[in-house]
């Protein structure tokens, strides 16, 4: 069975984004690689995945987050998978929204972003924080520990990672822009 043409940049195109959401990753979680402003390191899956979805619409955003997802909890090395169930549901969100009711321009991207940003980092902090349920030791029952610093830690990192992705975000915007018009069918 051969390759039409148009086909074939489609599935150059996905490669394409296959290698981006790696190198992403590999820049967004090895420390030393993206820098840090004041010990906060940008989400780039996140701006990655909204970008992508907005052009290829909800279908590839829901597998491109769920990739996104699964590298981001290879490298956290969890077994509870929150990172690609997040980035799924924003990767489906975001291309649906762009699909039936957004239009794909930068401001958009911009405001997804944010929506984004903040549905993932307090869906976080609450699993972390908020929801932190340990065990005592020689006991079965879970015992509720919130932690005592956790608005400090919601407004001193998880806000400002917000704000350093929206900042950045433009860049990868016109990055996937770029592949899409490049690769796009006749």
């Amino acid at each position: 069975m051969l390759l039409r043409i148009e086909n074939k940049k489609i599935y150059a195109r996905y490669a394409i984004y296959a290698v981006l959401i790696i190198i992403t990753a590999v820049l967004q979680n090895t420390k030393g690689l993206f820098p840090e402003i004041f010990g906060v390191r940008a989400m780039l899956l996140v701006s990655a995945v909204v970008c992508i979805s907005m052009h290829e619409r909800e279908v590839s955003g829901i597998f491109i987050g769920l990739f996104a997802g699964f590298l981001w909890d290879a490298y956290a090395g969890g077994i509870f998978n929150f990172n690609a169930i997040m980035l799924t549901t924003i990767g489906f969100v975001c291309g649906a929204l762009v699909g039936s009711i957004m239009r794909n321009n930068v401001v958009t991207a911009l405001l997804l972003t944010a929506g984004s940003c903040l549905f993932y980092n307090t869906s976080y902090w609450f699993k972390e924080y908020i929801f932190n349920f340990t065990k005592s030791p020689g006991d079965s029952r879970a015992v509720f520990n919130p932690y005592s610093g956790a608005w400090a830690s919601y407004l001193t990192f998880y806000l400002p990672a917000c704000i350093i992705t929206v900042i950045l975000m433009p860049a990868c915007y016109f990055l996937v822009r770029l592949i899409r018009n490049k690769t796009k069918q006749n």
